[in-house]
């Protein structure tokens, strides 16, 4: 399904302690551990660095690749899993880049757990049955809801950050070429060798999906400005969606807007999509070629906070006398 996957790997990386503006090199990396795989980007460009959002909005492949890397591929498919995914998938780092093979069935069903703040639903095909009377002879229960997914604060970080793909990322043409004005989010997708055109969306109110492809993956598109999910799929979608804002369907699909970003979360996406240089490191850092990956960042923040608690705990024994530091002594060696 490409791309259109990579949401549950950065569900996966904020549910994890990542954040929305946490910035990842774009560098191509070789990781030995996985028989020197080495993701690229389609568009051959690996230089500065890029938040998780910026990334996500823009679908870079390395920093995807490195993020379900980190988080471990383990993690991306159980995240998946409980989203709505049923189909078992490969437990290989490449996972995170949509190389499974998955049903739009499925992904429409996965997706209506970003839509729904987490929680995902069960999908209905038959909901009511009529005779040549009108008289109901059938109606379908009201669907259920799935247990979450993942925290309603990284929902709400994703339903943001999948509003940025249709605002000013790959699937802007939704608003350029199709001039639709309902809040959407979503995800483009083009598998290896633009075999394969996905996208998925969403409204407040409703999930839609469409695939473009053949039987066999070896019967494809020459290029990838012909195959891409955003020259293949969207406009599947697009065309739908337009027929949607202008028909009485567009009553009956529920709420009309995204419920706002929460105040104490605005500050959290606020940052730029893409950096030519780190900005995590400071002048010298720059000057002198410095830098240090998350990881070391937090072994740092670790290291700060617990030689703070140290501090306080000294202060506080200050304030004993000579008699109560001693008794707390003996009771530590207890």
């Amino acid at each position: 399904m490409g791309s259109t996957f990579k949401p549950f790997v950065y569900a996966t990386a904020l549910e994890e302690g990542y954040e929305p503006c946490d910035y990842i090199s774009n560098e191509r990396r070789v990781y030995r551990q996985y028989d020197d795989w080495s993701p690229s980007n389609s568009d051959g460009e690996h230089e500065g660095y890029y938040s998780l959002q910026g990334a996500l909005i823009n679908s870079v492949n390395t920093v995807a690749a490195e993020l379900g890397v980190e988080t471990g591929p383990h993690d991306v498919i159980e995240l998946a899993h409980e989203a709505g995914i049923g189909s078992d998938m490969p437990k290989v780092p490449s996972v995170a880049l949509g190389t499974a093979n998955l049903s739009l069935f499925e992904m429409i069903r996965a997706y209506t757990a970003f839509a729904n703040y987490g929680n995902g639903i069960e999908l209905q095909s038959l909901l009511r049955i009529e005779d040549a009377q009108g008289r109901l002879l059938y109606e379908a229960k009201p669907a259920e809801l799935r247990d979450p997914a993942f925290e309603e604060r990284t929902a709400r970080y994703m339903v943001h950050m999948l509003q940025g793909v249709v605002e000013r990322g790959t699937a802007r043409a939704l608003r350029s070429v199709y001039g639709l004005k309902t809040d959407l989010a979503g995800k483009t997708g083009t598998t290896q060798d633009n075999a394969d055109g996905w996208f998925i969306g969403f409204s407040p109110g409703m999930v839609a999906g469409a695939w473009v492809g053949a039987e066999s993956p070896g019967i494809r598109f020459r290029t990838t400005s012909l195959g891409q999910g955003a020259y293949t799929a969207l406009p599947v979608f697009g065309r739908f969606m337009q027929k949607v804002e202008t028909s009485s369907l567009s009553v009956g699909i529920g709420r009309r807007s995204f419920y706002p970003l929460p105040e104490e979360l605005l500050a959290d996406v606020d940052c730029p999509d893409f950096s030519e240089e780190d900005p995590d490191m400071n002048f010298f850092e720059r000057l002198f070629g410095g830098g240090k990956d998350k990881k070391e960042k937090d072994a740092e923040e670790t290291q700060k906070a617990d030689s703070l608690d140290v501090k306080n705990d000294d202060k506080k024994d200050k304030g004993k006398s000579l008699l109560d530091r001693m008794k707390d002594i003996f009771r530590k060696k207890e």
